[in-house]
Formats: structure tokens, C-alpha cells, sequence
């Protein structure tokens, strides 16, 4: 199986977005009541990353990459556990039995983790010649 060079960039820019939104996580819970304009610098980091890729896209070359059917696997693997974790995390966050600075620190660090572990993989996938 065969993979742009452009798209493992992509999802490399993608999988470092997510490790931000998982650190927001835990960050947001600390600091939004206190310094109100977290969430536009959040924002504004965002779109920069969005930026970021649109042009890393645009210069990428148009190599084609080999890459296994198993980790084509083990990415989609990863991005459905992170939807997952992040959809239970905005379900439990909102519960009021339960502690919410514990439940974000938990699913905050559990993102933070899926997003590195793919982050380490688009760079193995973008090291192969």
C-alpha cells in the first residue's frame, strides 16, 4: 500500500493539533477563569497550525511512500480511541458527581498520550525513504 508524502504531513500537523487540544484540556480547566483570553490565543494557535499546514501541504513533495496495511490500521485505530476518549471526556466533564479537575487531568492525559503515540508513528512513516 502506497501513501502521499503530503498526507503523512497532514496528519503529522494534525496529530500535533491534537496533542494541543488534549493539553487545553487540562490548561483550560486552570487558567480560563483567570485569564479570560486563553481562549483566543487557543484559537489563534489553532489557525496558525491550520496555516502551518495548508502551506507545508502545498510544498510537500509528491513522493509516494510505502506503508503496511497494519498501520493504516494502528492510525485509524488511534483516531477513533482519541474521538472516543474526547467525546467521554466533554460527556464526564460535565457531570457534577464527578470531581472535574481529576476527570480533566485523566482524559487530558490520555489524549496528550494517543496524539504523541501518533505522532511518533507519521514520523517513522515520514523517515522511510
Amino acid at each position: 500500500m502506497n501513501i502521499y508524502r503530503k498526507s503523512l504531513v497532514i496528519q503529522l500537523i494534525m496529530f500535533i493539533v491534537f496533542f494541543i487540544m488534549g493539553a487545553n484540556v487540562i490548561v483550560q480547566h486552570y487558567v480560563s477563569s483567570t485569564f479570560p483570553a486563553y481562549n483566543f490565543i487557543i484559537l489563534g494557535v489553532l489557525v496558525l497550525f491550520g496555516v502551518l499546514g495548508f502551506f507545508l501541504y502545498k510544498n510537500s513533495s509528491d513522493q509516494i511512500l510505502p506503508i503496511t496495511e497494519k498501520m493504516m490500521k494502528i492510525i485509524k485505530g488511534i483516531l477513533y480511541v482519541y474521538l472516543f476518549v474526547y467525546i467521554l471526556e466533554m460527556i464526564l466533564s460535565n457531570m457534577e458527581q464527578l470531581p472535574t479537575d481529576i476527570v480533566k487531568i485523566i482524559f487530558g492525559s490520555i489524549l496528550m498520550i494517543l496524539a504523541i503515540s501518533g505522532i511518533y508513528i507519521q514520523t517513522v512513516l515520514l523517515q522511510k525513504k
